[in-house]
């Protein structure tokens, strides 16, 4: 199974363009599968710790090991990434055979925070969201791929060309 770790900041159109990619794979011969890290991470009362990481970390193993399993071909994995430990903490919870292709969304920060603020789930942009856009946009990458004056289904097409994708474009 080959996985696309797909980064940016928060609120930059990760999950938007794994939709579209979904949109792309239904012509393809590959079957794609999405998962998004955050929807792993869902708990109250919200806090970070060893117990919660452990949750997070499991649940993305055992869909990561279905869906491999289940014979998915490529694994669309999308979470901030704002460092390179967290895409490789992604890529140990992979099966071994697995192999990871990192792509960061790029945008330009007045852009950013446009799609951020646009978002009505989200909270103002703020000190901590800053330094996560600031985080991501500057996290290594295999792959970089500028979002600016671009439609999510365009970003999602070179999000394939770059992950070797273009069986499903």
């Amino acid at each position: 199974m080959r996985a696309v770790l797909l980064g940016g900041a928060p609120g930059i159109g990760k999950s938007t363009v794994a939709r579209s990619l979904l949109n792309l794979a239904q012509a393809g011969p590959e079957l794609l599968q999405w998962v998004d890290v955050d929807s792993l991470w869902l708990h109250q009362p919200w806090r970070v710790d060893e117990r919660m990481k452990t949750l997070v970390q499991e649940n993305l193993r055992s869909v990561a090991d279905h869906a491999a399993h289940a014979g998915v071909d490529v694994l669309v994995v999308t979470w901030v990434f704002q460092s390179v430990e967290m895409q490789r903490l992604v890529s140990t919870l992979l099966p071994p055979e697995s192999k990871a292709t990192s792509v960061q969304l790029h945008a330009g920060r007045e852009v950013w925070a446009r799609r951020f603020e646009a978002d009505p789930e989200r909270p103002s942009v703020n000190d901590f969201y800053r330094s996560r856009y600031a985080s991501a946009q500057g996290t290594p990458a295999d792959h970089v791929v500028e979002t600016d004056g671009l439609t999510p289904m365009e970003v999602a097409r070179r999000v394939a060309v770059v992950a070797n994708l273009s069986g499903n474009i």
